[in-house]
């Protein structure tokens, strides 16, 4: 399955010209085209951009500036981050070629985009709590840091190889936007926090649990509808609502 109409590839944050320019002729490379910028720090149309892609210019031309992650993000399924640190939020980081095969199956469905970092320390933790997944690209370990272009290469070659190799023909899944999700999510948050589950002042460390739950299994819309009318509930059961259930349950009433 051809997959370059179906993954962009997202910079956060850049901070050089030359890696935005080497970065596009990594895609074009591999028969990418999607190159989102996030916030970028250097410029796409810059000389030193332009020398590095060569003859990758359209891509430069085409990519889209983006003033946060989520407006990035808004049209894709499935956001897949990377990261190639160790910490709370990114222990589920699966290796590169793991990941891509499972994202490669699920793409005739559902738009894919692939997050990457700046140069100098890659994603946040709030940056990647936006992301379903998370891969890593194995390396030396004693100097496991990948320059951002070479990082792009690594992938895009990964999912050119992938796409050789999908499921043609199998039944897809079509999942949720992740604007969507993102919102759902939100609405949890706020109704766990009223039910006293989640500390008002710390909710994040579960609710990252929960969004590497959902990005596992992905939320189709249905599913979606579903747990806002939970989280929905839980907040006017917290707001008040028990007392009316409480009286409808003593009267013998229908409780919807």
């Amino acid at each position: 399955m051809d997959l370059s109409q179906k993954v962009a590839f997202v910079l956060c944050r850049p901070v050089h010209s030359g890696n935005i320019g080497s970065a596009a002729r990594a895609l074009k490379n591999m028969g990418f085209s999607d190159l989102r910028l996030v916030a970028p720090a250097a410029s796409a149309d810059s000389r030193a951009a332009r020398s590095m892609a060569v003859h990758a210019g359209d891509i430069l031309r085409s990519a889209t500036v983006h003033p946060d992650l989520d407006s990035a993000l808004a049209d894709r399924a499935i956001a897949v981050g990377t990261t190639c640190r160790q910490g709370l939020y990114r222990s589920g980081a699966e290796d590169v070629r793991a990941s891509v095969r499972a994202i490669a199956d699920l793409a005739p469905a559902n738009p894919i985009a692939i997050v990457f970092g700046p140069e100098d320390h890659g994603l946040t933790n709030d940056e990647l709590k936006r992301c379903h997944r998370l891969m890593t690209i194995p390396t030396a370990p004693d100097y496991p840091s990948l320059n951002l272009a070479q990082a792009v290469m690594v992938v895009a070659y990964e999912l050119m190889l992938a796409g050789g190799t999908a499921r043609e023909g199998a039944p897809v899944p079509e999942f949720a936007q992740a604007g969507e999700v993102e919102a759902m999510l939100s609405r949890m948050g706020e109704a766990l926090v009223e039910i006293g589950f989640l500390p008002a002042d710390n909710p994040d460390h579960i609710m990252f649990a929960l969004r590497a739950i959902f990005g596992r299994s992905g939320l189709t819309r249905r599913e979606l509808d579903i747990l806002n009318g939970i989280a929905r509930q839980m907040k006017w059961t917290a707001q008040g609502g028990a007392l009316t259930l409480q009286s409808k349950r003593a009267a013998g009433r229908k409780l919807r």
